[in-house]
């Protein structure tokens, strides 16, 4: 889990270098960081209705846990239709909770 002091350092570390990359990469480093933020912030609630923290999901997992391959995954994942899929620079990393949520909505009643 990323504390706010690296998350500070980190952010720092960018901001003094904004002016020494292109803007795609400057986008890219700050989704990484939300992402991160996202993915390992622990719920403020407390007690049995706080949500699970949520882990990031390589394409090997999820391809295991939906029956689907890692090309179709990718494809899908380009395309923005799921949900759950972030890219990380140029990694590909799949929020766990959202994959659950949205396998339990493609389940027949």
């Amino acid at each position: 889990m990323t504390d706010g002091t690296d998350l500070r350092a980190r952010i720092h570390a960018l901001a003094d270098q904004v002016e020494h990359l292109e803007p795609a990469r400057v986008v890219g480093e700050l989704e990484a960081l939300k992402f991160e933020v996202w993915t390992n912030a622990a719920p403020a609630q407390t007690g049995s209705d706080a949500p699970p923290v949520s882990d990031a999901l390589d394409v090997d997992a999820v391809a295991a846990r939906t029956g689907m391959s890692t090309q179709w995954l990718y494809r899908q994942a380009r395309a923005g239709r799921l949900p759950f899929a972030r890219r990380l620079g140029r990694r590909l990393v799949f929020d766990e909770a959202g994959l659950r949520r949205w396998l339990d909505r493609r389940r027949p009643r």
